[in-house]
This record gives C-alpha cells, structure tokens and sequence, in this order.
C-alpha cells in the first residue's frame, strides 16, 4: 500500500510539473518612442526585480515608434494580436493608440498627461476601466518655469512659448505661462505646432516677436524633433527652458519638470499587481511627487549665457 502511495504520489508530482511546464508564461507589451532613452532599461530591470524576465519568467514583446508617432495605433494593435496579458505605454499618445486598440487588455500608463482631459480614466482615485499607472500631469509647475527664465533673463520683456495645441494639458500649462507672464510683466506669445513640417514656421514666429525666451512644454511631438529645436536655440543664443530635463542632457539649456525616471519602476509594480489579478479600474493612478532642476552648463557657455549663482546653487543637477 506505501508502494503504490508512493509511485501515485511521483506520479501526481510529475503531473503537476508537466502542466507548469506547459502553462504560458505571463506576457508584458511594451509600447514606447524610443529604444535609446533609459525608460526601457530602468523598466526591463524593474520588471526583472519582480520576477518578471524575458525568457525565463515571463514573454516581453517590445514596440517602438521611433519618432513616428503616427505608427503608434498600428504598433498597438500589433501587441493586442499578440494577445500580452497587460500593455505599458509610455506617455499620453502611446496610451491614447493601446486604449483605441483595446478596452479589455489592461494598460499601464507611465507618466502620461492629462488622463482624464484625454479620456483615458475617469478620476485618478478611480479609474474606472481598463486603464491606470502614473501621470506627471503638473500643470502649475509651468508657472515655476516662467519664473526660473525670468531669474536667468532678469531684463527680458518678450517671452515665447511653444506648444503642441491639441495635447490635452496644453490649455492649463498656457493659463498658467500666462498668470505667471502678467505677475511678472512679460509679454507671452504663444505659438503652436502639429506637425513636425510646422515647426520652421514657429521658429519664424518667434524670431519675429524678438523673444528674450522660450518655454517649450514637451510632448511627444516636440520631443521627437528636439533636436531641432536645440538647434535653433542655439544658434539664435536664446535662452529656453524644457520641461523635460532629459533634453537638458542631451544638451538643452536648463530644464524644469517632474522626475519622470521615479515613474518606471512604479510601472513595474502596477504590472505585477495586474499579473497577479488586480483590476486596472481599482488601482488609483500615481502623481507625480519629485521634480527636478536641470542646467548644462556646457550648452550655457557655448550660447555665451551667463547662469545666475542662485539658480546653481538650487539645481538638482549641473551637466559641465
């Protein structure tokens, strides 16, 4: 009777290891710009921490952009074939393209903008459908930037500001350029872009209202060209602010923006969590809670800009 305990029991177990064996691994879409920027490795290895790595605990299928925006739809509609058991999308637009390709895959969205003037989520506390993640949506952190350009260009009257109008934050970051512009006596213009192809006209817009600055309120669109922008400032020497410090490292002047890299590994929980059967609509989206001042000097004296010590002093990084 042991005996036959015994093998029944050898039996069951390798029953149950053939049927592991078996059973598909937990699969991870990732819809993002670039494959170059830092967001992939700090996300991958996110991941990994939490047991999630590609061959071995789990199947990640990567898709890229790659500056072309307009391929996010069909690159979203790519890993919805592929049936992946949760979709993260980086930024607004990429989340946009996964929701129109899905409304049963969760997705997990790392930092996007505005997601309820998107209509991605209902309320942050409840998101309501198959949507969730992190947002850095800080519309009053724009006021903050006109103040930081007017401290490094104290006797600048002329600002500029450059916009992708149909982004969902656009509005509140301009209403809030604009209290900030009157507070301080500023005269503001507003110019805005849609395509990559309107972008030589802006540059001539603000060189014919003679701007002493320039706010550039990032979004996908003038992310994916900002090398030209960077180009253009530099050689009009005009002092701008980024709200995004990863284009101050890739040489932009000083920028002012949430610390969008403590997004990525909050990513990684809100996948694990879904993995282990949380409904995206009961997870509450994330704010963002760190910022970051970033000024290259390097790009300062190449441009013959003087940085004021005080805002050296207060910046979270220096690049010289």
């Amino acid at each position: 009777m042991r005996w036959r305990r015994f093998v029944l029991g050898i039996g069951l177990a390798l029953i149950s290891l053939e049927a592991a064996a078996q059973s598909p691994l937990p699969s991870i879409g990732l819809l993002l710009q670039d494959p170059n920027r830092p967001t992939r490795a700090i996300i991958l290895q996110s991941l990994a921490e939490r047991g999630y790595v590609n061959g071995k605990t789990a199947r990640i299928e990567e898709r890229y952009a790659e500056g072309r925006l307009d391929r996010l739809p069909e690159l979203a509609r790519e890993l919805v074939a592929l049936r992946v058991d949760v979709i993260v999308a980086f930024a607004a637009s990429a989340t946009v393209a996964a929701r129109q390709a899905t409304a049963t895959i969760p997705i997990v969205m790392a930092h996007a903008g505005d997601p309820i003037g998107y209509g991605l989520i209902e309320s942050l506390a409840h998101p309501g459908g198959n949507v969730t993640g992190t947002t850095s949506y800080s519309p009053e952190i724009a006021g903050k930037g006109v103040e930081i350009l007017h401290e490094l260009v104290s006797a600048g009257t002329r600002l500029a500001m450059l916009v992708v109008p149909s982004n969902a934050g656009t509005p509140l970051a301009v209403r809030e350029v604009k209290g900030a512009s009157a507070t301080i006596g500023l005269d503001l213009t507003v110019v805005g872009v849609e395509r990559t192809e309107d972008i030589a006209a802006a540059f001539s817009t603000i060189e014919n209202a003679r701007a002493d600055m320039l706010f550039v309120f990032v979004e996908p669109l003038l992310w994916a060209n900002r090398v030209h922008i960077m180009e253009f400032a530099a050689q009009k020497r005009l002092p701008t602010l980024y709200q995004n410090g990863d284009i101050v490292r890739d040489g932009g002047l000083i920028g002012y923006s949430p610390l969008f890299s403590a997004h990525y590994p909050r990513v990684a929980d809100y996948v694990d969590k879904i993995l282990k059967g949380a409904k995206p609509a009961e997870l509450p989206v994330e704010q963002s809670t760190k910022f970051e001042l970033v000024i290259n000097l390097k790009t300062a004296k190449a441009a013959g800009i003087i940085i004021p010590t005080p805002l050296l002093v207060r910046a979270d990084e220096v690049i010289e």
